[in-house]
């Protein structure tokens, strides 16, 4: 059976990145907010690591350690393992802003 390829949609993406957190365990307590470029009217999604256990929620996440800002089409082929997470940020297609040794645990964690 095929694996779903992740489109460059709000609930595809929101969807995939709720079923990723679901499948890696996070050895630290954090939380990010994922604002997502393109045309979604940059909608946001937070993603909370609590006790190693990971919550996805639609909505924005003020004061997290750090965020991270990417455009649709680029996270959606991260996702679908059609693009690396390190060249995304390093073309600048991903942004990451805020604390980078927690940005760095959690990017290893969810996209490692």
């Amino acid at each position: 059976m095929q694996k779903k390829k992740v489109e460059p949609t709000f609930g595809s993406i929101f969807r995939a990145v709720e079923e990723k957190t679901k499948k890696v365990s996070f050895l630290q307590s954090t939380a990010t907010q994922i604002t997502l470029n393109g045309n979604l009217d940059n909608q946001p999604l937070y993603v909370k690591v609590e006790d190693g256990k990971a919550e996805v929620a639609p909505y924005e996440y003020i004061n997290a350690p750090f965020y991270i800002d990417a455009d649709a089409e680029t996270f959606a082929s991260v996702l679908n393992g059609d693009k690396d997470f390190v060249v995304a940020v390093a073309q600048g297609s991903i942004t990451i802003n805020g604390d980078a040794a927690q940005a760095l645990v959690f990017c290893r964690t969810l996209f490692g």
